[in-house]
């Protein structure tokens, strides 16, 4: 049973315990809207999130396949001499954030990742490095989605232990308070109205 809270039982006190408990309805309705409406947004982003993320783990294991089909087919030292011949320079930058702050990166690549010697290579060292240029933009891609993901969570939850502390604490303490001081008026005034009676009745008998 929730407690009460200690206060003076008079109409002033229950007006304003009255304007308490219409503020708490009102913001615990605000509340559940407001988680249910970041339901609504995290179950479709999981979904999207696997999907990616199963992407990406395709575009991964064929770039791998990749690099080890061209390890042997060249060797392993020769592929390695070739790679760092590549005059590649990757940067990024914040665009925008979402409304939890999560935020949007850009990737910018400048430079030609295949300017190695094509004598000493082969094709398949090739399209690894083409299916890692590919891979990287949608890594970035998932990584976003899963930081919203993260902070859609940790909102969900916040928003949910506010939601059950006004329903299951904070409203009833108030319904508790209103209804001991309407109690208290009422035996207030039903004493005062005994006490008139038996002046009255006192009154009478002396006449």
């Amino acid at each position: 049973m929730p407690r009460m809270v200690q206060v003076n039982p008079t109409r002033m006190e229950l007006l304003n315990q009255r304007k308490r408990l219409a503020t708490a309805r009102r913001a615990h309705d605000l509340l559940e809207d407001k988680r249910d409406e970041l339901i609504q947004r995290f179950l479709p982003l999981i979904k999207e999130v696997r999907k990616l993320r199963r992407e990406v783990q395709k575009k991964l294991l064929k770039a791998y396949f990749d690099f080890q089909v061209a390890k042997m087919l060249s060797g392993g030292k020769q592929i390695e001499e070739s790679l760092l011949q590549t005059d590649i320079e990757c940067t990024l930058e914040v665009t925008s954030r979402t409304s939890l702050g999560s935020p949007r990166f850009k990737i910018n690549i400048k430079g030609d990742p295949l300017c190695y010697g094509f004598y000493e290579s082969n094709w398949k060292l090739d399209e690894g490095i083409k299916a890692f240029k590919e891979v990287l933009f949608s890594l970035l891609e998932l990584a976003q989605k899963e930081e919203e993901v993260k902070r859609l969570a940790r909102e969900i939850e916040r928003t949910r232990r506010r939601v059950n502390a006004l329903e299951y604490i904070f409203i009833p303490q108030i319904e508790e308070t209103v209804k001991y001081i309407t109690m208290a008026l009422d035996e207030r005034e039903r004493s005062h109205i005994i006490n008139l009676m038996k002046v009255k009745e006192l009154m009478e008998k002396g006449r």
